[in-house]
């Protein structure tokens, strides 16, 4: 049984008098469902310059952390009053990049190219999501331990620690950057 054959005459008699003489849309170019924009303008690779932005990847000093303990450094002490306004997530984040998912080598590729554009557009305070490494093996999250070593190392970083529960919480960390 067709859908057709459900409708009563006289309930399409009653639709065609109240639609009166339209006629049907020939083009119909609507787009139902938007992309989610990307959390900064992605370059294209070809123009991407390797610059002192570069990540070091020096061998891993610090301590390995869990998906659940917080991560933080800051270039002036961590009793700094900047610091602490960071760690209570008083700063606001002008931009964000969202990294967990990614493999180690794609996401310092992504932080490489996200910190060069920081710095081309003088940004102060971001958001970097790097997950808790649930989907890892051993849950062992490897980006975040990752990150923690590449923004010690990186020239622009004055600091950053991890950030309030509304914003990631353990799966996301606040950088704040080196004024110019």
């Amino acid at each position: 049984m067709n859908k057709s054959s459900k409708i009563s005459d006289e309930d399409k008699k009653l639709f065609r008098d109240a639609v009166g003489n339209t006629k049907p849309i020939k083009d119909n170019n609507v787009i139902t469902e938007k992309s989610k924009p990307s959390p900064y303008p992605k370059k294209n690779e070809e123009n991407y310059v390797n610059s002192d932005y570069e990540i070091n990847e020096n061998e891993l000093n610090e301590k390995l952390v869990g998906g659940k303990e917080e991560i933080r450094f800051c270039s002036a002490g961590e009793n700094d009053k900047k610091f602490k306004r960071l760690r209570q997530g008083k700063y606001k984040f002008e931009n964000k990049l969202d990294l967990h998912g990614m493999q180690a080598k794609e996401a310092k590729k992504e932080l490489a190219m996200f910190l060069e554009e920081c710095k081309l557009r003088s940004v102060s305070c971001v958001l970097i999501i790097h997950g808790k490494g649930y989907g890892s093996k051993n849950n062992s999250p490897v980006i975040k331990n990752k990150l923690n070593q590449w923004l010690r190392n990186h020239s622009m970083v004055w600091g950053f620690c991890s950030a309030q529960p509304s914003d990631g919480g353990t799966g996301a960390v606040y950088v704040y950057f080196k004024k110019n």
